[in-house]
């Protein structure tokens, strides 16, 4: 985990860029719909680091940790 603040607040638009380890992990779960590289709003930062998309506010386990995301621009 990185020792850095999330950069990321709810409405942001990010892009889902998961490490190749996370993206394993993530295999045969809910998350498993992300599509790496594509673009998702965030609906709100969970214990200040782990982002919830829109459309995975229901997902059990809550959000994913902030470094599998980066802004668009990046």
């Amino acid at each position: 985990m990185s020792e850095k603040a999330c950069p990321f607040k709810a409405g942001d638009v990010v892009v889902y860029q998961p490490s190749d380890r996370n993206g394993g992990l993530l295999l045969n779960s809910r998350f498993e719909a992300l599509v790496p590289g594509a673009r998702y709003k965030v609906a709100f930062i969970t214990k200040g680091a782990y982002v919830t998309i829109e459309g995975f506010e229901r997902v059990a386990g809550g959000g994913l940790y902030w470094t599998n995301f980066s802004r668009p621009d990046e």
